[in-house]
């Protein structure tokens, strides 16, 4: 195995941990970039807005 290749296995890998711990699963046959995008997705939805004011969007 090439080091590009573990190197990408271990991308991934971290990418399906962080998934896992939004109990997001489907995660077979879906590309790095995809994933990568759900996750940030799912990052975004948390955030919780502190000021009410900012709330309206």
């Amino acid at each position: 195995m090439k080091t590009v290749d573990t190197q990408e296995a271990r991308m991934l890998a971290h990418v399906v941990d962080q998934l896992k711990g939004f109990k997001y699963y489907d995660v077979h046959g879906k590309s790095y970039e995809e994933l990568k995008r759900k996750l940030a997705t799912l990052r975004a939805m948390e955030v919780e807005v502190q000021n009410p004011g900012q709330g309206w969007f």
